[in-house]
């Protein structure tokens, strides 16, 4: 215990040593960091959702494809961002495109084996019910398939997050054949603390690293999962109330 209380004042005490100007790259590399976290997001949920609820509704398909993802996601991405940056440099491309690319290879496929389970889960009974009523394919998204995967959803998009915010040490700042590229982010700076040898920048860049992820997950993630509980069992209080009524 004293141990941990004295780590934790000489962590405190290197925060308070750090300059304005460090502060700033800090702070100003979280909100670059952030938007290139969010954007990844958006990015492979455009088509991880339509092509996992394809592949989930088509269980041989799903069959196949499910242990697929699963492989890719095991795939460490810094491995393929070598060829990644390369490539890009090639075509006149940079790391700005590069660290995006990154980021979504390490987290799109947490999106996609979630929504692939979450599509698979629909009962057939409410498939049959869509077709007995002859619902367009807006209706059926509306209706049945965005709520039916909305918690393996969630799921997939907090697993992506977290493992984008990791990435982004690497993404965000990459030395290759005695060339050094990097961009704006927090990963970036708490690369460069490390190369320098910087304690104070490394342990506040840490810090708000750690506190960002934490607040994220407590206002967005925590609260979905919350909307989800309330909304299922309230559909099971009406069903419950639905059967104790006496049928005329």
């Amino acid at each position: 215990m004293g141990l941990v209380m004295y780590a934790v004042g000489k962590m405190g005490v290197m925060l308070t040593s750090l300059t304005r100007p460090e502060l700033g790259d800090i702070f100003w590399g979280a909100g670059a960091t952030f938007l290139r976290v969010e954007l990844t997001l958006v990015l492979a949920a455009l088509w991880t959702i339509p092509a996992g609820v394809f592949i989930g509704l088509r269980p041989k398909l799903s069959a196949i494809a499910q242990p697929i993802a699963q492989i890719a996601a095991s795939v460490p991405a810094p491995a393929l961002f070598p060829v990644v940056l390369l490539l890009l440099v090639q075509v006149g491309g940079g790391l700005g495109i590069a660290s995006i690319i990154l980021l979504l290879l390490g987290t799109q496929w947490y999106i996609l084996f979630n929504v692939i389970a979450g599509a698979s889960a629909i009962p057939a009974e409410l498939k049959e019910v869509c077709e007995t009523f002859h619902l367009s394919t807006v209706q059926r998204w509306r209706k049945l398939i965005l709520p039916a995967i909305f918690p393996s959803l969630i799921t997939g998009f907090v697993t992506a997050s977290g493992g984008a915010w990791n990435a982004s040490i690497i993404a965000e700042y990459f030395r290759f054949r005695n060339q050094t590229f990097s961009i704006t982010g927090l990963g970036a700076v708490i690369s460069r603390a490390t190369d320098a040898g910087n304690f104070p920048v490394l342990v506040g860049a840490t810090f708000v690293i750690s506190a960002m992820v934490v607040t994220i997950n407590r206002l967005t993630w925590r609260r979905l999962y919350t909307f989800i509980a309330v909304q299922i069992s309230g559909v099971g209080e009406a069903g419950l109330k639905s059967e104790k009524e006496p049928s005329l």
